[in-house]
């Protein structure tokens, strides 16, 4: 549904009054799928795929990884398993989990921080809300990778090693299901029993930005890294423009910027004393 930033915020507001009955996702195209980004490479069309990913996939990426970082994990141990890929997807590597966070805000974040804020190359962005507390109740929970049956699994590993999870406060779905949007749609009674999908203009970016870095948001406190303190600086100045500016408007605007702060060019001859 669309909705204004204003609305939203009304519905997580009253959402977040169930402790962690929901859980967010934000993407940066509307009309992107909910689906991992194992099943993105298009490299997994049957179950024996699927389990080739598991048997031969990870033993391989598993070597350099602890080479690495010095652990030493037993993925024929569940949890252990769980912990690797949630590692995994946090790092960039192709995975059968779904990012998803507790925080309506920091999913709006992610929605949002993936569009070009000077020409931006979607029209909506998309923040959806799972109903994780129903689906727990009603349908049973795969955590056996070899299981044929078609599902979508609620998997909260523990973050240690993993301290990206614990700042962006995320938990996942495992699921061998291409298309997890059209696996929990189907097995919805009514509509909007689990998942609910809402879609925001992408020139709400600025102002979206502005109540998300007061409430500590950005880049740097959810990825920290010199990277991120260069990305929270872009979005900030991100967030006093206005989308879409043309270049022109764009050096008239940080001239009239620069005029409010009194801050002049350094002069050439300042440079050396």
């Amino acid at each position: 549904m669309d909705v204004k930033w204003e609305e939203f915020k009304a519905v997580a507001s009253t959402q977040l009054e169930k402790h962690r009955a929901f859980i967010y996702r934000g993407q940066v195209n509307s009309e992107w799928s909910l689906s991992t980004t194992v099943h993105r490479t298009g490299q997994l069309p049957n179950h024996n795929d699927f389990l080739t990913y598991f048997e031969s996939i990870l033993p391989v990426v598993q070597e350099p990884i602890e080479t690495w970082d010095g652990s030493r994990r037993d993925l024929n141990d569940p949890l252990q398993l769980a912990n690797f890929l949630a590692f995994l997807q946090h790092h960039g590597f192709p995975t059968s989990l779904l990012d998803w966070t507790f925080s309506p805000y920091i999913a709006a974040y992610f929605a949002f921080e993936g569009i070009n804020h000077f020409a931006p190359q979607y029209e909506k962005i998309a923040i959806y809300s799972f109903n994780q507390e129903e689906w727990l109740k009603t349908y049973k929970q795969t955590y056996d990778w070899r299981d044929e049956e078609p599902h979508v699994t609620l998997l909260n590993p523990t973050s240690r090693g993993n301290p990206k999870q614990m700042l962006q406060q995320g938990t996942f779905l495992f699921t061998n299901q291409a298309n997890v949007e059209a696996h929990i749609l189907h097995n919805e009674k009514e509509q909007g029993q689990f998942l609910q999908k809402y879609e925001l203009a992408v020139t709400e970016r600025a102002k979206v930005f502005k109540e998300l870095m007061a409430m500590n948001i950005t880049a740097m406190q959810l990825a920290p890294s010199m990277e991120s303190v260069c990305k929270k600086s872009y979005e900030e100045i991100c967030a006093k423009l206005q989308m879409g500016l043309s270049p022109k408007e764009f050096k008239a605007l940080l001239e009239s910027m620069r005029a409010k702060k009194d801050i002049q060019p350094t002069p050439e001859s300042d440079a050396a004393d």
